[in-house]
């Protein structure tokens, strides 16, 4: 049985999420004012070849510091470098893409602003299509546009991310792994975290999914769209571990660490269209119904590979999660509905 009761506690939680069918591995941190309130790290790094097919490569037990693939949580800290780079400049959201990328300079596209691409208003479908290899993205470059006018809806999209990544580096004349390193994460201390892990670290990196064509996928990026234009965009590609991702949230909870204005993009709701799902930042969702039970109203993001992280604005409490629920296949679909039970569990747990 996967759906949580009542009576579940934080334990009974955690290990239904690294049962067979729903995961191998977890990670769960919680800090009240910055100080770690809960530390679990449970299950292995891999556990299947392939459906139903044991491994012959036994993963290594998880620990906190077990390094996962990120997926979209990719694209906040993609935001927090591309907002950087436009303070630093004299910009803000606003700014029309148009104005950077040779791309956009259409009738069809004027419009467009940096903004709509990180609150997801920007008129692109939800997936890219071609997953054929197209490193450096000639091919996404010159197809790549909205179907619609901006802020007609709000729907997510990875084609924003991709670009909001090609925008950052056409502003900083560099590539977005130096510039996410160099604007997010050295200044807050995210060591253990970047975009492609050398190969030599791929066997203790939380295993993914068994994909035709490509096997059991680990250390390299999940997210088949990301991998075909490189492994290193905007959407998808970060790795890194749990404290780390906690030093991200605390910033964001805090302030500290990060540019007054910037500070005020990644945590002040912006306007939506109508019917929206959840309200936005520039980067981050807002008052998600899986982070109901905290006391504040929570700023997060999840990654479609079983990681997830939430953290109170002005608030107290921050929460990282990480499983690899995608092993060994992406059809399970207990997590999403255990993360709001988790997060009850651990709000009344840490006694806030």
């Amino acid at each position: 049985m996967t759906g949580a009761r009542s009576t579940d506690t934080l334990d009974d939680l955690l290990q239904r999420a690294i049962s067979p069918g729903v995961g191998c591995g977890a990670v769960l941190l919680t800090a009240v004012d910055g100080a770690f309130v809960s530390d679990y790290a449970l299950g292995t790094t891999r556990r299947y070849d392939n459906v139903g097919i044991p491994t012959t490569l036994p993963g290594t037990p998880v620990t906190r510091d077990t390094v996962f693939d990120l997926a979209s949580v990719t694209k906040p800290l993609v935001a927090a470098t591309l907002l950087t780079e436009l303070a630093e400049r004299g910009y803000g959201p606003e700014l029309p893409v148009a104005e950077v990328l040779p791309e956009f300079r259409t009738p069809d596209t004027h419009a467009l602003t940096v903004g709509h691409l990180l609150t997801h208003t920007s008129g692109f479908t939800p997936t890219w299509p071609d997953r054929r290899p197209d490193p450096g993205g000639r091919r996404f470059r010159a197809a790549a546009r909205p179907s619609r006018a901006p802020m007609l809806q709000h729907e997510y999209s990875c084609l924003n991310f991709i670009w909001a990544g090609y925008l950052a580096e056409a502003l900083a004349a560099a590539p977005l792994p130096a510039l996410v390193t160099q604007r997010v994460l050295d200044p807050l201390g995210m060591r253990n975290t970047g975009y492609l892990p050398a190969p030599e670290r791929w066997p203790s990196i939380a295993a993914t999914e068994y994909q035709p064509g490509r096997g059991m996928v680990q250390g390299e990026v999940h997210d088949e769209t990301a991998f075909a234009l490189g492994g290193a965009v905007g959407n998808a590609g970060v790795f890194g571990t749990a404290p780390d991702l906690m030093r991200f949230a605390e910033a964001i909870r805090t302030g500290v660490g990060l540019r007054p204005q910037v500070h005020g993009w990644l945590t002040e709701p912006v306007p939506l269209p109508a019917g929206a799902a959840y309200a936005h930042t520039y980067g981050l969702r807002s008052a998600e119904a899986w982070c109901a039970a905290t006391p504040r109203t929570a700023v997060s993001h999840t990654g479609f590979t079983g990681t997830a992280f939430l953290t109170e604005p002005g608030g107290s409490f921050s929460l990282v999660l990480f499983t690899n629920r995608v092993h060994p296949t992406r059809t399970q679909t207990a997590l999403p509905t255990m993360r709001a039970s988790i997060v009850a569990a651990a709000v009344s747990s840490a006694g806030v």
